[in-house]
């Protein structure tokens, strides 16, 4: 059964506030639906399409698209009460706002900026046709920065930054092991071991079923060469995951070291004065306000933060005060670099568009119809002083430990396998050091950057290994046994 429907309202929008009074061809965006309610959306521009995109997932999933933009706004809080709170806080902690402000007119290509626009448009859009449906007055319109703060947002979650905010806030700052039991899978098998003349690949990622951070699959079709299926979030401008004629590829999440904390040394007398390099410098306060729901209530809240050299700082459960840096506040190329993505039509345009290196983390499993298969261990490295343990807590005392804003490792000196003998390679959130058969895994000792790699598997890739191993070739039908099975 298919559905097919256009979408007949004209529209205009505000980008960072400011009206844009370019009009939109909605006669040319066409949205078809199959059987099982997936979009598919059709229009002769990319641009257009991307409204359609908006379009769409407002119509499935308005709640969450509007959780993303109220997160940004700081007032999540007002409709989720204490879970709110939560991303509010961190939306303002990260300085994703500045950031945001700083980079916006140089971050793009011209291109992509209409893109972004359009998908704005079409949210805006969607709420002034529906407006029974918007959660929280004076919200709309949605702006670019909203939307980019939602990106800034979903990469410090995915590069794992709350993890030691979490110890920070709960006195428990001493680095602990990460835990990996539930997770992401991705697999793909070159035609050498599938023996059938076909390459697989399996985008076998977990997020929530609902929420900001839930998958919503979708089919973007455009006559400008953007043709691709697969997964996005409520409010992401371009797919994530997924296939398109040529080529496709899984994220699942790096548990490498992307972040760092930092205790640092209070003056014993002087009140936010902390020491650095032998001075005594003051930490610059910061306040969110806050209203939280409560049952039928809407309680003010306030809550503090600071800002050292480091970056933005928290006063732990414990008394003392932690930094911490991490790379995922300090740019919104990604945005762009997954629409690159999207339109590789081979292996070496989609390389070239990783090298953009704007997607902070997220390990990359990737096939394509000219039977090439590759896994890359993907993450913003800084280069760091070899001389301390960089998964603990660092010293804040000192600039030997301050890493340098956007000096990292290049795309050539992370942990990557291309079209390896044994026929397949595949990650589940586990050492990159076991991402394929014995004899054609990388040794630690062949990547710069080995030492801030997660170095142990879980009870997944010791299965998935299990299963790839016991056969000589796999089938579909094996295949598809080994992405079902749940063997702990």
């Amino acid at each position: 059964m298919i559905m097919k429907h256009f979408i007949s309202l004209m529209i205009f929008c505000s980008l960072f506030g400011e009206m844009q009074s370019q009009e939109v061809r909605v006669k040319n965006i066409e949205i078809i639906r199959d059987q099982w309610g997936v979009p598919h959306i059709f229009a002769p521009t990319d641009e257009e399409v991307a409204y359609g995109l908006a379009w769409a997932t407002a119509e499935d999933d308005f709640v969450s698209m509007q959780e993303n933009f109220l997160a940004a706004r700081g007032r999540l809080s007002e409709i989720k009460g204490k879970d709110g709170a939560i991303l509010d806080f961190l939306c303002s902690f990260t300085g994703a706002s500045a950031l945001i402000d700083e980079q916006y007119p140089q971050a793009f290509s011209q291109k992509f900026r209409k893109v972004l626009e359009y998908y704005c448009k079409g949210v805006n859009d969607y709420a002034a046709a529906h407006p029974d449906q918007v959660l929280l007055k004076n919200i709309f319109p949605a702006t670019v920065k909203d939307m980019l703060t939602g990106y800034v947002i979903g990469m410090t979650l995915m590069t794992n930054v709350q993890y030691s905010l979490i110890k920070v806030m709960k006195s428990k700052a001493d680095h602990q092991e990460l835990k990996t039991a539930k997770g992401s899978n991705a697999l793909a098998v070159s035609k050498s071991k599938t023996g059938t003349n076909e390459t697989f690949l399996a985008v076998n990622s977990h997020q929530p079923l609902t929420g900001p951070y839930s998958w919503y699959e979708a089919h973007l079709h455009s006559e400008e060469g953007w043709d691709i299926l697969g997964g996005t979030f409520p409010g992401g401008a371009t797919i994530f995951h997924g296939v398109n004629r040529h080529l496709g590829w899984a994220h699942t999440v790096t548990m490498s070291d992307l972040s760092d904390l930092y205790l640092l040394k209070m003056h014993p007398n002087e009140k936010l004065m902390y020491q650095f390099d032998g001075q005594w410098l003051k930490l610059e306060e910061r306040t969110v306000k806050l209203k939280v729901k409560v049952g039928f209530l809407k309680i003010p809240v306030k809550r503090k933060y600071y800002i050292s050299v480091y970056g933005p700082t928290l006063k732990g459960g414990d008394g003392q005060f932690y930094s911490f840096r991490f790379p995922a506040n300090m740019g919104i190329q990604a945005a762009e670099q997954w629409y690159r993505m999207n339109k590789a039509t081979n292996f070496n345009e989609f390389y070239r568009a990783l090298s953009l290196q704007g997607l902070t983390g997220l390990n990359i499993i990737y096939a394509d119809k000219e039977d090439n298969i590759f896994y890359l261990d993907n993450g913003q490295f800084p280069k760091r002083n070899p001389d301390y343990n960089w998964w603990g807590i660092l010293p804040g005392d000192t600039s030997a430990t301050l890493w340098k804003a956007h000096d990292y490792y290049p795309l050539e000196a992370l942990a990557q396998i291309k079209n390896p003998d044994c026929g397949y390679v595949f990650n589940t959130n586990n050492t990159p050091f076991l991402c394929t058969g014995n004899n054609c895994n990388a040794s630690p000792e062949q990547w710069a950057v080995s030492r801030f790699y997660f170095a142990e598997n879980n009870n997944r890739s010791l299965r998935m290994k299990e299963l790839l191993e016991k056969q000589e070739y796999i089938n579909y039908e094996t295949f598809k046994q080994i992405k079902f099975d749940n063997t702990v």
